[in-house]
């Protein structure tokens, strides 16, 4: 028993001294930007959790070494080579976290892997021997972290009472130890580790930076995309033709107060409605709903998964790189999202998603959008009614939705995000018998969900707030099945967008002119006459031209004309709708208004970009 207490000592000291490092450096954090937190207890304690995954995650490497099975004669070699190790650790965590003590201020976030490549790549690369010669106080005092934590550890190895443990014992050591640090470090015994954007289920978003540390962030950023460091366009250049800054001065308007409700309908995309198969209408309350609707037949996704389709909805940023945002590097930026703006005039907010709490990390990121509250699998009550595959069924959730939704104080924001006309079109098997073999299993679940959709507002017909309602309709994104039927670019992104008011205050119509993902924020600001500057890329009324990413292409699409832009050969193609003919980039007699589209395409990549890169992406 002394003899395995003196082996597992050192680890347990060290690990303690990590700890200690990561606290002082936080303590210096706070201390140095303290007017951008607002900290409460709360905050400390729940740091606890990503300080100790961090430690668990870079200590790896000197656990591997100490706890390696090994004979007696190399012991002494081991030990050394652990302690390095511990002291490379140690020196890599108070660096980290001691670089956001001074640059935090400038950025407003915790520095990524993306941030110090980039420093060090770019042309901005002698900010890093500013910092360290302007900060010297951070320089310094980081020394003597280092310095301290090593002499002590040195000292205590002098004192430590050494004894061989058997390979028997090392191998079982070996063992737990690896199991231990493993655990600790994933913080999680669900599919997914713990993460940057969880800080947000715990704390305000102003707060998130304290709870995180940059050593964690790093880390858990390294694999994250990488953003081109090159300019297409000068950033001065490019505000002559993109501004993602607007703003609502309705001095002559008053605000109205209308409840708003988002519907994001599960892979809806726009050839999914308006069908009749043998006989069969596939989505009759949707076709009946969007023609008592402001419906835009040209609406178009600005992602192709589900996971891309929350930023561009609610925070009007469109998907422009590999990665989705919300596992970027940039998933803790400051947005100017349509649920905080709106609940900082008043408004109650609440997201409802019937799949399991931790999908695609739409319960942290709700909260970082502004959502008060979030509902999804775990809150529903009955489990019964799980599909098996992604959670709780449309038929079952929907009515549940608004019995809650009716439980909120208006005004209210609210968004519903379906789940049962997902692949594996899983519904419940009482639906089935309903109808007979006339429809495939993917045809029935948009039957199923149509259903669905008709019962929420049956339901919400019954309820004071509904006459005081905007529902917007609209879906994430096409089914990936039909990406094989589409023949153009605007088909992989066609969805429905629509705005129905029960008392008729948007007009019934139907309008041609491209509408995005990325403007529903815009048009309900404008809409509820909120007075507010804000960021966005979208621009909320009748649009020309539409924003898409799609496999290392930008395309931007407007009424008669179609650019595709490849970076990486940076050439781009002007396609002609009317005459189906096609130009390159390269070509001298490129007329004015292929020059100024391709030039705007560029304006938006490049503040996209730099935006991100620097935590501008929201408005002043």
């Amino acid at each position: 028993m002394n003899t395995s207490m003196h082996h597992w000592s050192p680890i347990i000291i060290r690990f303690l001294m990590t700890w200690g490092a990561i606290i002082s450096t936080k303590m210096l954090f706070l201390a140095a930007n303290f007017s951008f937190l607002n900290i409460s207890a709360h905050d400390f304690i729940h740091a606890i959790p990503f300080d100790l995954s961090t430690i668990a995650l870079y200590s790896l490497p000197h656990l591997f070494f100490y706890l390696l099975p090994i004979n007696k004669s190399l012991q002494a070699v081991k030990e050394t080579l652990a302690g390095f190790l511990f002291y490379v650790t140690i020196t890599i965590i108070v660096l980290l976290n001691m670089w956001d003590v001074a640059y935090f201020q400038f950025s407003q976030r915790l520095s990524t892997f993306d941030t110090f490549s980039f420093l060090i790549q770019s042309p901005d690369k002698g900010l890093i021997n500013y910092f360290i010669l302007d900060y010297w106080w951070v320089s310094l005092t980081s020394i003597l972290l280092i310095n301290s934590i090593i002499m002590l550890d040195l000292r205590l190895a002098k004192k430590r009472n050494k004894q061989y443990v058997s390979i028997k014992y090392q191998v079982l050591y070996f063992a737990i130890g690896s199991l231990l640090f493993f655990s600790i470090g994933r913080w999680s015994f669900g599919p997914k580790p713990l993460g940057v954007l969880d800080a947000n289920k715990y704390t305000s978003a102003k707060n998130v930076p304290f709870l995180l540390n940059t050593a964690f962030v790093t880390l858990k950023t390294i694999q994250s995309e990488k953003l081109p460091t090159t300019s297409l366009i000068s950033l001065e250049e490019s505000k002559k033709y993109f501004n993602p800054i607007k703003e609502i001065s309705s001095s002559s308007k008053k605000e109205n107060k209308k409840n708003v409700v988002i519907i994001i309908l599960e892979s809806f995309s726009d050839k999914m409605i308006h069908q009749t198969i043998n006989g069969i209408k596939i989505t009759p309350f949707t076709d009946s709903l969007l023609s008592q609707s402001c419906y835009y037949e040209n609406g178009i996704a600005n992602a192709k998964q589900s996971i891309e389709a929350l930023p561009a909805i609610f925070a009007s940023m469109p998907h422009l790189m590999n990665t989705p945002y919300i596992l970027s590097s940039f998933c803790n930026n400051k947005l100017n999202a349509l649920p905080s703006i709106l609940k900082s005039h008043g408004y109650s907010t609440a997201f409802f998603h019937g799949a399991k709490n931790g999908s695609m990390r739409f319960d942290s990121f709700s909260k970082k959008l502004g959502f008060d509250r979030y509902y999804g699998k775990d809150e529903y009550p009955n489990k019964k009614h799980d599909n098996g595959f992604w959670g709780i069924s449309d038929g079952y959730f929907n009515p549940w939705t608004i019995q809650k939704i009716s439980k909120i104080k208006p005004p209210f924001f609210v968004s519903l995000f379906t789940i049962s006309s997902h692949h594996p079109y899983q519904i419940p098997k009482t639906y089935n018998k309903k109808i007979s073999g006339a429809l495939s299993k993917e045809q029935l679940s948009f039957h199923y969900a149509d259903e669905s959709l008709r019962d929420f507002f049956s339901k919400a017909q019954k309820e004071p707030w509904y006459k005081n309602t905007v529902f917007v309709i609209c879906a994430d994104h096409i089914p990936q099945q039909l990406d094989k039927t589409s023949k153009t670019i605007f088909d992989k992104f066609h969805i429905p967008i629509a705005f129905f008011t029960p008392d008729k205050s948007i007009p019934i119509e139907k309008k041609s002119s491209y509408f995005q993902q990325i403007d529903i924020e815009p048009y309900i600001l404008n809409y509820l006459a909120i007075n507010t500057t804000y960021y966005a890329f979208g621009k909320g009324a009748a649009n020309h031209e539409s924003l898409l990413y799609l496999n290392g292409s930008f395309y931007l699409l407007s009424n008669d004309t179609e650019i595709i832009f490849n970076e990486s050969t940076n050439a781009a193609i002007f396609i002609d709708k009317i005459t189906n003919k096609s130009i390159r980039s390269e070509n001298k007699s490129l007329t004015l208004k292929y020059r100024g589209m391709l030039f705007r395409l560029k304006s938006m990549i490049e503040r996209y970009r730099n935006d991100l890169r620097r935590n501008q992406t929201k408005a002043k």
